[in-house]
């Protein structure tokens, strides 16, 4: 029991490595850490000293919300949030958060993510002319063409980042707290957020975890094969 127990966090533990992994090269990506923590009930006992056993279980996911390494791309709609905030975007399931910039235009010339949701001004969607001229945008993310603003991105911010419910797509959900203008931040155009993992060390936690697994799976092994000897020669003796 206690090595299937080891054995189950191990194995999230590692899938969570891997998609940190695998996410390496998406914009404004957030790394997660699995969080552990000791069970209060006392499944099983031991005949010997120490009589008490310990289980843990994965508890939940932790992410890191530090800013990422900011690349120029030179498309003027591509953004990246210096400081903390998200970028706000209207999905068919309501109001939604972002720190991946990388926006593009629909058929009507509203300014929409990489799947389509509309990207929220302090007005409305944000809605520019495709055969306009060139585009502007202040450090408070005021957004011009020819000669007048087009909107401003809104920008919000959570006093608890943690508590924000992944939705898929690189999308954020408020829970109970309500967004707040992010003040502090400055929006650049022509640069994404990357990811803020740390390949080495993922790489280095899943060489770690894979070798407690197979640490584990050979304890176990070695207890079943203990047990499996103890009743044969319990036969023996009959």
């Amino acid at each position: 029991m206690v090595g299937l127990s080891a054995q189950q966090v191990l194995q999230k533990r590692m899938d969570t490595t891997a998609n940190n992994l695998a996410n390496m090269t998406t914009a404004g990506f957030k790394v997660e850490h699995l969080v552990t923590r000791d069970l209060t009930e006392k499944p099983a006992t031991a005949s010997d000293s120490p009589n008490e056993i310990s289980f843990a279980d994965a508890w939940m996911l932790q992410r890191d919300f530090s800013t990422g390494p900011i690349e120029q791309t030179g498309n003027p709609l591509d953004f990246a949030i210096e400081g903390e905030g998200f970028f706000a975007v209207q999905t068919a399931a309501g109001q939604a958060y972002t720190r991946d910039g990388r926006f593009t235009l629909n058929q009507q010339g509203q300014v929409v993510t990489r799947n389509g949701d509309l990207v929220m001004g302090e007005g409305g969607p944000v809605t520019l002319n495709a055969t306009g001229g060139p585009i502007s945008v202040s450090r408070e993310g005021s957004i011009s063409q020819d000669g007048q603003i087009a909107g401003t991105l809104r920008v919000s911010n959570f006093q608890t980042p943690a508590a924000l419910e992944k939705a898929g797509n690189n999308l954020w959900l408020a829970t109970d707290e309500q967004p707040a203008p992010a003040t502090d931040a400055r929006v650049v155009s022509g640069f994404v957020e990357g990811a803020n993992v740390n390949a080495v060390k993922e790489l280095t936690d899943m060489i770690e975890i894979s070798r407690a697994y197979t640490s584990v799976a050979k304890m176990i092994q070695q207890s079943d094969e203990l047990r499996g000897s103890s009743i044969e020669k319990l036969a023996r003796v009959r």
